[in-house]
């Protein structure tokens, strides 16, 4: 038999952290005789739907890894994967991915899906926070897309309104495009991570990038693995069942009253901080296709 039927084979739509995609890639093609397609054309970022069509055809591919930066022409991957790859399994699902691309629906998703989880109060537009902002609330502004091309994390962070002229200065330029408004509850040094991978999580200590850390030493650098509160590990592994979203990374800050505050979400997050992660994403893709590979073989004998 050919060894093109020997062999699982996984599709990768991916265009952002391609050291940890490389990286399962070898992993997986070393320890479990996978095989991981781009499904980008070779030498091109741009999603070719012909180059698309020609991969599904051409490999029995059994799972799809979608990791993307947030572009308008995200929809036509959506809409590919749809029209000719709609039983090919996600790893993240579509809907958590599109979710994901927006602070507010991704907020709004919380909100309205996971109401034990605690979040800072959004606002849906201009004039809702410049009135919380005038009557003595501290906002704080991002763009609203999440992973956006060539653009540092520290830059999506537009700054923290107190007063109400702070905050026409900082949306001035902006005109209320593509902006995220947030009720910010302190100047918190840390910022925790949590990273999960299935049911497994980690959290670790990461210094607030809105702070400034050139007094910090290289001790104090080190992301310092925590434990996760029993409690809210629960609530973030329902987070992630709820959105389809079997990898993925939150942050979250704790009040001076040692209440966790959730303030970002991460579809597939980078795990450069997390050495096993890599082993541990591949272990979950080989027991998920094997478990699926044996359903599926008995539900033919039955």
């Amino acid at each position: 038999m050919s060894n093109k039927f020997n062999r699982i084979y996984i599709g990768a739509i991916c265009n952002r952290d391609l050291d940890i995609l490389q990286e399962i890639k070898k992993f997986c093609s070393k320890n479990y005789n996978f095989s991981v397609i781009n499904l980008f054309k070779t030498g091109s970022d741009n999603f070719n739907v012909k180059y698309f069509k020609k991969k599904i055809k051409k490999y029995p591919i059994s799972l799809i890894i979608l990791k993307l930066l947030s572009e308008d022409s995200n929809q036509t991957i959506y809409n590919a994967i749809n029209q000719y790859a709609p039983d090919i399994p996600l790893l993240n699902s579509l809907n958590s991915v599109k979710i994901c691309e927006s602070r507010i629906n991704t907020f709004d998703f919380i909100n309205q899906k996971c109401k034990k989880l605690n979040i800072p109060q959004i606002y849906h537009s201009f004039y809702e926070a410049c009135k919380a902002c005038n009557n003595g609330k501290n906002i704080i502004i991002k763009l609203d897309t999440h992973n956006i091309p060539s653009l540092p994390k520290n830059d999506r962070i537009v700054g923290i309104a107190k007063n109400l002229d702070q905050f026409k200065k900082l949306t001035s330029e902006y005109k209320n495009n593509n902006l995220f408004f947030q009720e910010y509850i302190g100047e918190l040094d840390i910022v925790y991570k949590i990273y999960v991978i299935d049911r497994w999580a980690v959290s670790i200590t990461s210094y607030n990038r809105l702070q400034d850390r050139t007094g910090l030493s290289p001790l104090e650098l080190i992301h310092i693995r925590v434990p996760i509160e029993k409690q809210l590990k629960r609530r973030v592994l329902r987070l992630g069942r709820k959105l389809g979203m079997a990898i993925f990374g939150i942050d979250y800050v704790l009040t001076k009253e040692g209440v966790p505050f959730i303030v970002d979400i991460n579809d597939f997050p980078s795990f450069r901080s997390i050495p096993e992660a890599i082993s541990l994403i591949s272990d979950y893709i080989y027991n998920i296709l094997i478990l699926r590979q044996e359903l599926s073989k008995a539900l033919v004998k039955v």
